[in-house]
């Protein structure tokens, strides 16, 4: 009994056993054909993605193509290219083996190089004569054009064939006309050469009479020169007189240049305005020049105290710009430098050099004008300021040594401005345009300042932070008329 009990129990262990070992069995293939399966849908996913970004680079490739070729129906533009090319760059996977990847590159370089074909292509673009040019440049757009010019060329070469159809037509008539000329003026020449045989005879015979008068007048030609030996002299005389009496007017000439540079220096002297009022707090002032006086706004003035008598060597204490016309003799202007030592008062007087009551003063530029001292020129800003202060230039040398304009009788004041490096390298040009406009200067006694006193009489130099004064009212100014001021100057 015992005996069967363990056979039955051995023969439980045995099919344990093999069960077992089956199960064992069964779950390693299953493993294993588990890990096959893994790597198959490894490799068809790398295929799948490798075909979609091969579908893709193509799908862009055809892009580029439809945008360089143009009018394709496709909405790609020619400015998308670049950016379409550059997400080629990002279709390569690393997973991706070599072969893969050589793939996608592959289209990659086929379109750069398309691309490069196109812009090579481009280049060649020729403009069409009287034809919009095409928004995008495509072949199609480079096809249309390069027709257009073809056709232009042709229907110009049409008319130009027609042209010289015309032409040569009317030459043939020209030419049957000129030899029509031709037989009349050789008759005419043979008359021509009967009439001079004849006229030859009718000279000689005159000839000889003329020669008979040319004894005649030689010797009355004898007894002229005599007669003009005499007048010579007394012209020598007459002309050692007339020198003397020229001289005499140069030194005459010279005391009267010096009585006009005096004069104009006087008039100069008389102050343009007053102030009549002055607002402090508001940086503000009243003069008494107005829209009668032809003042405009922007002008800017110079500020001298009221006591003051010599404005060429007198400071400036202030200088203000005209910022409102209110009236035939009124305008406001604020105070755009004060010296705080010195306030604006009721009474001080306002000056410029470049204005005068209805006249634009003209003024000549000569040498290099640098406001700044960097080397450079600074003509052209001179020249707006000069105008901005109701100055006018009418004569200067620009920096390649040409003469613009002209100094004569009616110029107020030449400006000096530096000379030129004199030597080896110097530019004669500008050497010569300086001495041709000292010498019309000279010629027309315009008085000469340099440039540091046009800056001071126009208020650019010497200027100091404004200060808050008190205001004062008054007047006491006797303004200088605009019309009787021009007469002063043309006597």
């Amino acid at each position: 009994m015992a005996a069967r009990e363990n056979q039955g129990y051995l023969i439980a262990v045995i099919i344990l056993v093999l069960i077992t070992l089956v199960l064992a069995l069964v779950a390693f293939l299953g493993i294993n054909k588990a890990f096959q399966y893994a790597d198959e849908r490894d490799d068809a996913e790398n295929k799948l993605a490798l075909q979609k970004n091969l579908t893709q680079a193509y799908d862009t490739k055809s892009r580029v193509l439809m945008a360089c070729v143009g009018d394709m129906g496709g909405k790609e533009k020619i400015a998308e290219v670049p950016t379409l090319i550059q997400s080629l760059d990002r279709l390569v996977d690393p997973n991706f083996d070599e072969s893969q990847k050589n793939l996608i590159t592959d289209v990659t370089k086929s379109v750069n190089e398309v691309y490069a074909q196109y812009e090579n292509d481009m280049k060649q673009f020729i403009a069409a004569p009287d034809a919009e040019q095409a928004a995008e440049l495509t072949w199609r757009s480079l096809t249309r054009n390069l027709a257009a010019v073809l056709s232009k060329k042709h229907f110009d070469a049409n008319v130009l064939r027609d042209e010289a159809i015309r032409i040569k037509r009317e030459a043939a008539a020209e030419i049957a006309a000129r030899e029509k000329i031709v037989v009349g003026a050789r008759e005419s020449a043979e008359k021509a050469k009967t009439e001079l045989q004849t006229e030859k005879e009718r000279f000689s015979k005159k000839e000889l009479a003329l020669n008979t008068a040319m004894k005649n007048i030689q010797a009355d030609n004898d007894a002229t020169i005599e007669e003009l030996k005499n007048a010579r002299d007394q012209f020598k005389l007459e002309k050692n007189k007339y020198e003397s009496d020229i001289n005499t007017a140069k030194t005459q000439n010279v005391a009267l240049k010096t009585k006009v540079d005096r004069y104009e220096k006087e008039v100069f002297d008389l102050p343009d305005a007053k102030i009549v009022r002055s607002s402090p707090e508001i940086q503000l002032v009243h003069i008494n020049i107005g829209s009668a006086d032809g003042l405009r706004v922007n002008r800017t003035f110079s500020v001298y105290d009221q006591t003051e008598t010599n404005f060429v060597e007198g400071q400036h204490k202030a200088t203000i710009e005209v910022t409102e016309i209110t009236g035939p003799h009124q305008a406001v202007a604020k105070v755009t430098s004060v010296d705080s030592l010195n306030p604006i008062l009721q009474g001080d007087n306002v000056l410029t050099a470049t204005w005068d009551p209805g006249y634009h003063v003209p003024i000549a530029l000569v040498g290099f004008f640098d406001l700044d001292h960097d080397g450079r020129s600074d003509r052209k800003r001179l020249v707006t300021m000069i105008e901005k202060n109701g100055g006018k230039v009418v004569a200067q040398n620009d920096e390649d040594g040409n003469v613009i304009g002209k100094i004569d009788s009616s110029t107020r004041y030449v400006v000096l401005g530096n000379e030129p490096d004199v030597g080896p390298n110097s530019n004669t040009q500008i050497l010569g345009a300086i001495k041709t406009l000292l010498d019309e200067a000279k010629a027309n006694s315009v008085q000469e300042i340099d440039l540091r006193k046009l800056l001071n009489w126009m208020g650019v130099h010497g200027q100091a932070k404004i200060e808050r004064l008190d205001s004062r009212i008054g007047d006491d100014f006797r303004r200088r008329d605009p019309i009787n001021f021009l007469k002063s100057r043309d006597r």
